[in-house]
């Protein structure tokens, strides 16, 4: 089952947007405010809730279970749902519907709900099965913040969302056994090797295991921190086939070696089965993604060929809305901050190297 199309109306910045997904890598790319991380946490909420749902022994409604994760993952003032709808003057109604499908020619599956000013989420009638499992990886690592999180995060108010809750508990599981781990070593070996060693949970706490002994998680780098937790994971089972990876800024704090690892990583879990949607202000990360798609066949990187979608969000000049355009190519795209960006600091040395006294 794969995500193939999200409709917007008035939800967060999105007055109105189509975004039609990638069975394999998804890229969201746009000026910071543009949505880009409410729209995966969108997405990553409603997977999450009709998972929860149809684990229970007994059919229930889904609108209690959806509001419930909505207010958890977006963390409105007071919980109040109803702040997630476009803001403007008077009453409003945000609508959202997603569709789904097992294949590209099989017909759609929807789920539809709407949420009011006033907090009230009503879900339509759903089509939707049990969704395999999710994951959303923050921005920030949760490695070293793992000892004690959960039990901390469900005895006090923390300041952070439910996504980091969520991926604690994921993280707390233990090591696949037999074929299930044979099936997924091959996409852990090549993480192992940049780590130099193995990710260890022990009494509580995260180590990496090497030659030289163990060193605790919280003594790496923050990059290698997040190498490991996305190893971990793998190693675990929490990113299975036919899954969902949520990933909000994979390239923060990774020196740009470590940048092009990711890249080939996200390209080994889509062609693994792993439906990715990724948020990103990286010109590294995003052009990697991008010569992937366009030269198919030519790097011979040792990573899959996949497919690529590249999602942009252009924020209005009163920053009070975003338009939506997705394409299968990045050079497609109307407005490309980064690249953009880039030419503008190009230009600005050239125009400085032009300008030197000979």
């Amino acid at each position: 089952m794969k995500l193939t199309e999200l409709r917007l109306t008035n939800f967060s910045v999105v007055r109105q947007g189509t975004f039609a997904f990638s069975p394999q890598i998804n890229v969201f790319l746009g000026r910071n405010g543009a949505g880009k991380s409410h729209v995966m946490k969108l997405l990553y909420s409603m997977l999450r809730a009709h998972r929860e749902v149809s684990q229970k022994p007994v059919p229930a409604d889904v609108a209690p279970a959806l509001k419930s994760k909505l207010v958890g993952v977006f963390r409105p003032d007071e919980a109040a749902v109803g702040r997630l709808v476009s803001r403007g003057t008077g009453r409003k109604t945000a609508s959202v519907v997603l569709e789904a499908a097992h294949s590209p020619k099989s017909s759609a599956l929807e789920c539809k709900f709407t949420v009011s000013t006033l907090g009230r989420v009503a879900v339509g009638a759903t089509s939707f099965p049990r969704m395999q499992p999710s994951v959303f990886l923050p921005s920030r690592e949760a490695l070293a913040m793992y000892e004690g999180f959960v039990q901390a995060y469900e005895d006090r108010e923390l300041s952070f969302d439910e996504t980091y809750r969520d991926l604690c508990v994921q993280l707390s599981g233990a090591q696949l056994r037999g074929p299930r781990l044979d099936a997924v070593r091959k996409l852990a070996t090549p993480l192992e090797d940049v780590l130099g060693g193995t990710i260890r949970l022990n009494g509580g706490r995260f180590y990496r295991s090497a030659q030289g002994g163990n060193l605790e998680a919280h003594l790496l780098s923050e990059g290698l921190r997040k190498i490991g937790a996305l190893t971990h994971l793998v190693l675990n089972g929490s990113l299975i086939k036919n899954g969902f990876l949520f990933w909000d800024e994979p390239e923060a704090n990774l020196n740009p070696r470590l940048v092009t690892v990711i890249a080939k990583t996200l390209r080994r879990l889509a062609g693994f089965g792993i439906q990715v949607f990724v948020a990103t202000h990286d010109f590294l990360l995003l052009n990697e993604l991008a010569m992937a798609d366009d030269y198919r066949g030519g790097l011979k990187d040792g990573a899959p060929e996949v497919d690529v979608r590249f999602i942009g969000l252009k924020l209005s000049p009163d920053g009070s809305h975003v338009s939506v355009e997705s394409v299968d190519r990045l050079r497609d795209l109307h407005t490309n901050d980064i690249l953009e960006e880039f030419a503008a600091y190009y230009g600005r040395r050239s125009e400085l190297i032009a300008n030197v006294p000979s």
